[in-house]
């Protein structure tokens, strides 16, 4: 199996509150003077989506409910996805380009802390003005300048509230957003599904029927790896909602507000709001049955030959990166029979075979396939290699796996590598690999399970972004402990705001989004725990306004080097001269 570079999770969350990689979200106000709000929930796919009920209580004004990924947690804290209250308030979010935060020096840290946000926005607000005079005195600590929110009330009013300002509409028929930055420079033409939202909202008329086919003419099927998992159409007025699961307009799940809080707090899985969708029949006959009566399932499907493709397609994308090629093998074949080319799928498919034993299978699969496809990028020496036990040259890292001498297919999961297979020599499962000077946080698969090594060391990882976990940790060219460090920086000027980007996960890989703590006017500083040496840089919120170092110098390509911080240094402290974006 070809690992899945699936750090989505970290760097979804990065823009917190947690922005979706493309989101069509529209309102409008009706003949009957009715508000209503409708998203579409655009990304890869995923299992694990959430739909979550927090009734009234003795502190708050409204009971309210929130959508989230991966976690029930995620639906109460920053990393909220969008909402709606009983007040009939709702909001949802965008992704856009990164951005400089207007006039963020003058912003509050909101007393309950920034992962209260977003819930007490519906806990406690009723219209769009309460929410944009929120953010004209709050901001988030951390994030929130790669996203903006879409907001609308059920009196009409509609708004939006991003890194660059907001605004608000009154009187107005309806509002689009998508993937650009609206309150800034950011151009609509960017994104095909912004002309056909406002043609369709402009010409006809806004109900129900409409904004469900307005949400079908915008939604994504594959692009880009990219798929609507789930739309969500409300009434702000009368409290009624409606879901649509995975491109699938004709058979909603439909609720009501009020219904949903008089069940008390609870949270559902969305695919579970939808049993008789082909995915979920699918995904639960695999969970409790195997891949083998899944594939039985599938191929007595009763739907068009289109939409068996399209749900093989990601249920194989999806399975795959998370558990054994030979429970998904029967989808593989399928799937191979209407896309012959995409090579991660081939290779997929040759360690399959190879882990039934199959070498000679295994070889001529990709020795087909090289042939078919002779400029591919697929490494095709390097896998025919390992099927016959041969690890690359140059190789700087062992991972082990002792004992399970009976499994049969074994992946090590977290490294970015081409093929995350493992090899059974002398008592053990080996991989070898050539990495980069990094931190790496791995766990192994064997037949479909997720394990740890009983002689390698488990870490427990945590951050405001996620849940904890359990991990092995592989340091390359970086300290195995980490150390608490605190970098210190002065600003040429009052209103200087600093982020820090660097080569780890406490400097979120480069991603602008850790604020310095301002100290006096023209210092700040940050505590981190780091592994060192740590490589960092300073911005004010995206690469184009990038820091200006004094005594700092470039590399051969006109670039600056990143600060580095190394063990026993003696020096933190640093000085900006002047931003990037400043200079002429």
């Amino acid at each position: 199996m070809i690992t899945l570079l699936r750090n989505f999770v970290l760097i979804v969350m990065l823009c917190a509150p947690i922005a979706s990689k493309a989101c069509t979200i529209f309102c409008g106000k009706d003949k009957q003077g009715h508000i209503w709000a409708a998203n579409n929930e655009d990304n890869p796919f995923n299992f694990y989506n959430y739909l979550n009920v927090f009734p009234k209580t003795e502190d708050t004004k409204y009971g309210y409910f929130t959508l989230s990924y991966n976690s029930t947690k995620n639906g109460e804290n920053f990393n909220i996805q969008g909402g709606m209250n009983e007040a009939g308030l709702f909001y949802d979010f965008n992704t856009i380009p990164p951005t400089l935060i207007k006039a963020l020096h003058k912003k509050k840290v909101f007393p309950q802390g920034s992962q209260k946000i977003l819930s007490h926005i519906l806990a406690n607000m009723e219209t769009v003005e309460e929410v944009i005079a929120f953010f004209e005195k709050y901001w988030f600590e951390v994030g929130f300048n790669s996203a903006q929110m879409h907001i609308a009330d059920k009196y009409g009013t509609f708004g939006i509230v991003g890194p660059s300002g907001s605004r608000i509409l009154k009187n107005q028929r309806y509002q689009v957003s998508t993937n650009f930055d609206i309150c800034g420079k950011g151009d609509s033409s960017s994104c095909w599904r912004y002309p056909i939202a406002v043609k369709k909202l402009a010409q006809g008329p806004i109900n129900l029927t409409s904004f469900r086919d307005l949400c079908k003419a915008t939604s994504f099927k594959g692009k880009g790896g990219t798929y609507t998992i789930y739309s969500n159409i409300q009434n702000l007025n009368t409290g009624e909602v409606w879901f649509y699961y995975l491109s699938d307009y004709q058979n909603p799940f439909k609720t009501s507000i009020s219904t949903l809080l008089a069940k008390g707090r609870k949270s559902y899985l969305i695919r579970d709001l939808f049993k008789k969708h082909p995915i979920s029949v699918l995904y639960n006959d695999f969970n409790a049955n195997g891949g083998a009566s899944a594939f039985k399932k599938f191929e007595s499907l009763n739907i068009s030959k289109a939409r068996k493709k399209e749900i093989a397609s990601i249920f194989v994308n999806n399975i795959l990166a998370n558990h054994s090629n030979m429970e998904t093998l029967p989808f593989l074949e399928e799937y191979l029979q209407h896309n012959p080319v995409g090579y991660w799928m081939r290779a997929a498919r040759a360690i399959a075979y190879y882990q039934k034993g199959d070498q000679q299978k295994a070889i001529s699969i990709i020795k087909a396939y090289k042939k078919e496809v002779p400029e591919t990028s697929m490494n095709v020496k390097k896998i025919l290699n390992l099927f016959e036990g041969k690890f690359p040259e140059g190789a700087n890292t062992t991972i082990e796996l002792n004992g399970y001498p009976n499994a049969k297919h074994v992946f090590v999961k977290g490294l970015p590598v081409d093929f995350d297979f493992l090899i059974k020599k002398e008592g053990k499962w080996i991989g070898k690999y050539k990495l980069n000077e990094g931190v790496y946080n791995y766990s192994f698969v064997i037949d479909g399970k997720k394990v740890f090594d009983h002689k390698t060391p488990v870490k427990t990882i945590s951050s405001i972004f996620e849940p904890s976990f359990l991990t092995h940790q592989l340091c390359i060219g970086l300290s195995k402990d980490t150390y608490l460090t605190t970098i210190k920086v002065k600003v040429p000027n009052k209103e200087d705001v600093v982020y820090i980007a660097g080569n780890q996960r406490a400097m979120t890989y480069w991603n602008s989004v850790f604020r310095l703590k301002k100290v006096s006017d023209f210092e700040r500083e940050i505590t981190l725990e780091l592994h060192l040496p740590a490589k960092f840089k300073f911005t004010r919120g995206n690469w184009e306004s990038e820091a200006l170092m004094k005594n700092n110098t470039k590399d051969k390509n006109g670039r600056w080097l990143p600060m580095e911080i190394h063990l026993n240094a003696d020096r933190t402290s640093y000085t900006i001269v002047n931003w990037k974006d400043r200079v002429k």
